[in-house]
């Protein structure tokens, strides 16, 4: 059968009023190609949300390790100071003119005076301290004393170790000082930082609580 269109609208009308018209006319023109490319595109924008989807999980993961590995490094470098203070609070005292430096309490590598022990126990069955107090000067990186040259004054040094010093760590030192003070009141008592980096607020900070903060190297 032979179908004549006067005009262009015609040829569209009847295409309009056949649907199934339209579809023949559309598997002529267009290639199989493009008549599933629509469903290619879809199944393409699929699976770019699955790979989003998989890439952000990935990334995730990644950045739950990496900070997972950079507390650990902390820790490491963290103990590394404090190893490194037990060697160094010999010669950091001795230039101040202190000697007979002993440790009372370290906590790594750990040592402890047992002298020094009893009276911070004594202390607090005695109600001079507090637990919290106790629990502070106990969990102190390193308490030393000493004698200052010369005299027959007895000193004791806290000092809490960092890689990077900040302010908690100044607080911390500066409760130990006045706990120790508390229990040794006629000795001199000095509080120190001791790390490998910081900023300059956190050294004024150290300053306006009478705590010496101290650089060394890594």
């Amino acid at each position: 059968m032979t179908t004549a269109f006067a005009t262009l609208e015609e040829m569209l009308e009847v295409l309009d009023a056949n649907p199934s018209l339209l579809e023949a006319l559309r598997a002529r023109i267009l290639t199989r190609e493009l008549l599933e490319l629509p469903q290619a595109v879809a199944e393409l924008s699929a699976s770019q949300l699955r790979l989003e989807s998989a890439l952000r999980q990935f990334m995730e993961s990644a950045d739950a390790r990496f900070t997972e590995i950079n507390r650990d490094l902390s820790v490491i470098k963290g103990r590394h100071v404090e190893m490194d203070l037990q060697g160094k609070i010999y010669g950091i005292l001795g230039i101040r003119r202190l000697s007979r430096t002993q440790i009372c309490r370290a906590g790594y590598p750990a040592a402890a005076l047992p002298a020094f022990c009893d009276k911070m126990y004594d202390a607090l069955e005695t109600g001079l301290i507090t637990d919290e107090q106790y629990g502070r000067v106990m969990d102190t990186d390193l308490i030393a004393r000493a004698r200052r040259r010369g005299f027959d004054e007895r000193v004791y040094v806290a000092v809490e170790a960092s890689y990077q010093l900040d302010k908690d760590d100044v607080d911390r030192v500066e409760r130990t000082a006045r706990t120790l003070a508390a229990v040794f009141p006629k000795a001199e008592i000095r509080a120190m930082a001791y790390g490998v980096e910081t900023s300059g607020d956190v050294m004024s900070h150290a300053e306006s609580k009478g705590v010496e903060a101290l650089l060394g190297r890594a």
